[in-house]
């Protein structure tokens, strides 16, 4: 009996003992983490979180899958109050830091993926690329807080965006690629992204890929609705960052324009051969025919499946229908020398010499002058 009892006043022992250390370290983890620092700002008016995008480099454009795959970094910037500390806790002079002045790192830095995730005790809102394919991969992550709760974040990462691309032009098209960054949950009458170009960091190079230049960037914010699957719609905060890009037709020119205009150029020698040998004439312009063909298909190995006409299309359709018109031709005057009309077949052949060079060259730009007066 005694000894029950003797445990029973151990229990209470231990029992008493764990109670006065978790509960005062509980209250103490309360304290320094309270449960609403990880809630959203509450203001009268949506919080303001400023944020500027920043390109580092490209490195893939995808016509056929109307991709683009850069590297960048997003700034974002918001007030928080309740993150305000004292500037001496911290180890600053007096006067070290004005309020507004946001030009000096802070001293309460947050560093690292899992610094910023599981250390750092504050809300940070968190975005999506909606038109980005896959998730985003973060290569660096950092956070700071003033001493009068101005907190700045900072994230590098590459991705993958899907983005339309305007090839009427090609390969002489200028792209503005899109790049669209949604907050996570938030509405906008909760949460409104500024563009802030001051957030930004440039870099002198020009940097990005071959056959493109980066021409300009912009940064602008709009509100877009998203349905849900009942019928109702939500009113978010969009930040739209458009990439100018500028081709550089050089390669296309030379690996494929060219070889195809004197290949074509080249049936046009069947004017000067003998009109006995139709054959030959013949079998010269349908090597043309398809070999048009063939840079067809490799165009077509190049850009999307679209559902208009780009530049090169008509270029090459031209190019099909001159040695097409040639066979026609050279079927015509042998007919006429069949029929004891020698002079004439003669007269269309000289013609043709002529015609179908000066044909060819202004169908080309006539093209030209169709495709780049629009728009």
């Amino acid at each position: 009996m005694m000894k029950d009892r003797g445990n029973e006043v151990n229990s209470g022992s231990t029992l008493l003992l764990v109670l006065t250390l978790v509960i005062p370290a509980a209250s103490a983890f309360a304290a320094e983490d309270p449960p609403d620092l990880a809630a959203i700002p509450r203001t009268e008016e949506p919080l303001e979180v400023w944020i500027s995008f920043s390109l580092v480099n490209i490195t893939a454009v995808n016509e056929k899958e109307e991709t683009i795959e850069f590297d960048a970094m997003i700034h974002m910037s918001w007030m928080d109050p309740r993150l305000a500390y004292d500037p001496a806790e911290y180890g600053m002079a007096e006067g070290e830091f004005t309020p507004g002045d946001y030009s000096k790192t802070p001293r309460r830095v947050y560093l690292t993926d899992f610094a910023v995730k599981e250390l750092f005790p504050g809300w940070w809102p968190s975005v999506v690329i909606p038109n980005g394919i896959g998730d985003r991969n973060t290569t660096n992550l950092s956070l700071g807080v003033w001493p009068d709760g101005r907190v700045g974040y900072a994230e590098t990462f590459d991705a993958t965006a899907e983005t339309p691309m305007e090839l009427r032009r090609f390969p002489f098209d200028k792209q503005a690629l899109e790049v669209f960054i949604h907050p996570f949950v938030y509405d906008r009458d909760e949460l409104v992204l500024v563009p802030q170009d001051r957030l930004a960091r440039s870099w002198n190079q020009n940097m990005g890929i071959a056959e493109w230049t980066r021409s300009d960037l912009t940064m602008t914010e709009r509100p877009v609705e998203i349905g849900h699957f009942d019928g109702s719609k939500t009113t978010i905060s969009e930040f739209v960052i458009s990439i100018g890009l500028d081709r550089q037709p050089m390669h296309v020119l030379v690996s494929l324009v060219l070889p195809l205009v004197l290949l074509v150029w080249l049936t046009f020698s069947v004017f000067w051969m003998d009109q006995e040998g139709l054959s030959d004439r013949v079998n010269i312009q349908f090597i043309g025919i398809l070999s048009v063909v063939a840079y067809y298909f490799v165009i077509l190995d190049s850009v999307p499946d679209i559902d208009y006409l780009t530049l090169i299309d008509a270029f090459i359709i031209i190019s099909f229908f001159m040695p097409a018109a040639g066979v026609v031709i050279s079927l015509v005057v042998d007919k006429l020398n069949r029929r004891g009309r020698t002079e004439l077949g003669d007269k269309v052949d000289r013609v043709c010499r002529w015609a179908f060079p000066l044909g060819y060259a202004a169908a080309c730009f006539g093209t030209w002058i169709l495709f780049f007066g629009i728009g």
